[in-house]
């Protein structure tokens, strides 16, 4: 039979806090365990035939300490049965690092209980780790509340499967939004006779009184002889006796610019 759920534990009810934005380490925690393993206190290894785990100093989390280094981060719950065990063999006079249980043991204690637990689900010591928040209603029946994976020493919370589906459609529909109002600034004008148009603005094209420096050039390129010099100063001297208006010039007009519809 089952224990019930001791005083003070979570309830199903309580959803998990959002913590995607969180990355924990623990530089002092794996120091401490880096000695430890310098020193020889670690742990057997319980698949080795009792023999000592193999340790890496740079990455000193294993399968037996993993969740003692999971216990300090912010995703750990206290109201959890991990914690209560964990508090029992230490008022036994067990250490948790040196002659504690393993994940492996711990987990077969947990189903003595029922409530929250965090429970070690996948394991590539000593660099990837995957532990999974449940909870427990009977020896063989839980219900997976979150995930966690500690990649690199790090620990992260994994996005649940609601997130990423939100923001993968997020995403999609920001792109045909913007897809869409691009093509509508450059779609072409539709009107029921013509179909589809265009409308396009050009100018007229340049008139010869528009250009003065054509008119200059050919006259100096136009040669008078000596003769029509003199009849032309004869010409002008028998009308300076003539008073002339004023002669007004006006602003030239500019090029018009006309609209074609293709």
């Amino acid at each position: 039979m089952a224990a019930p759920a001791l005083a003070g534990t979570a309830t199903p009810a309580d959803a998990p806090p959002n913590l995607l934005h969180v990355q924990f380490k623990n530089p002092e925690f794996l120091t401490y365990l880096s000695q430890l393993q310098a020193q020889g206190l670690v742990a057997p290894d319980a698949g080795n035939a009792g023999k000592p785990a193999k340790s890496d100093p740079a990455h000193p989390l294993s399968e037996h300490n993993v969740m003692a280094y999971f216990a300090t981060s912010p995703f750990f719950d206290r109201r959890s049965n991990n914690e209560q065990i964990r508090m029992q063999n230490i008022a036994n006079g067990i250490q948790n690092l040196t002659g504690g249980m393993g994940a492996r043991q711990e987990e077969q204690e947990l189903k003595r209980f029922t409530g929250l637990e965090f429970v070690l689900v996948h394991a590539r010591p000593p660099l990837c780790f995957v532990i999974q928040k449940r909870w427990r209603t009977s020896p063989t029946e839980t219900t997976p509340l979150a995930a966690y994976y500690i990649v690199n020493d790090s620990i992260y919370q994994a996005p649940d499967m609601y997130s990423v589906l939100a923001t993968r459609l997020q995403s999609t529909v920001y792109g045909l939004q913007s897809s869409l109002s691009a093509q509508r600034r450059a779609r072409p004008s539709f009107d029921p006779r013509r179909g589809h148009h265009g409308r396009f603005i050009i100018p007229d094209p340049p008139t010869s009184s528009a250009n003065p420096a054509s008119g200059t050039a050919r006259n100096h390129g136009t040669k008078t002889s000596p003769a029509a010099s003199e009849q032309s100063d004869d010409d002008g001297a028998e009308l300076d006796d003539v008073e002339l208006p004023p002669a007004t010039s006006g602003p030239e007009p500019a090029p018009q610019k006309r609209a074609r519809f293709d």
